[in-house]
């Protein structure tokens, strides 16, 4: 597997793990009260949505500007790591956010640099 695959792989398990456990710990393994629970899940899971299309497609510009989203997904699972109830979602978040943040820089880079170098490859062909 080339590092195109494998970054584009470590964004996705990133990705779908952060939607994954943000909606399992909110909805079966810390239950909100009833009220809460649509609110919460639209605030923190209602971002991960506009990536997308575009990380499921792999476009190179979609994953260099998620790669922003998963900075405030760091900020929360570092934020609820430092309270003792919920230090392991907060370590689980992070590492998932890790992971999303990590591949998707990687992704945009080395696949930006292959279609530059397919389009360079182009030019001089129709020379």
């Amino acid at each position: 597997m080339n590092r195109i695959n494998q970054t584009y792989w470590l964004t996705i398990i990133g990705f779908f793990g952060l939607i994954v456990l943000i909606v399992c710990w909110h909805l079966w393994i810390v239950p909100l009260p009833r009220e809460f629970v649509s609110i919460t899940l639209l605030v923190q899971v209602g971002p991960l949505m506009f990536p997308l299309k575009g990380i499921l497609h792999g476009k190179p510009y979609t994953f260099a500007w998620a790669s922003y989203l998963a900075l405030g997904y760091f900020v929360l699972g570092i934020w609820n790591a430092g309270a003792e109830d919920t230090r392991l979602f907060g370590i689980i978040i992070a590492l998932f956010s890790l992971m999303f943040f990590i591949g998707a820089v990687l992704f945009a880079r080395f696949r930006g640099k292959e279609l530059k170098q397919h389009a360079n490859n182009e030019t001089e062909n129709n020379v």
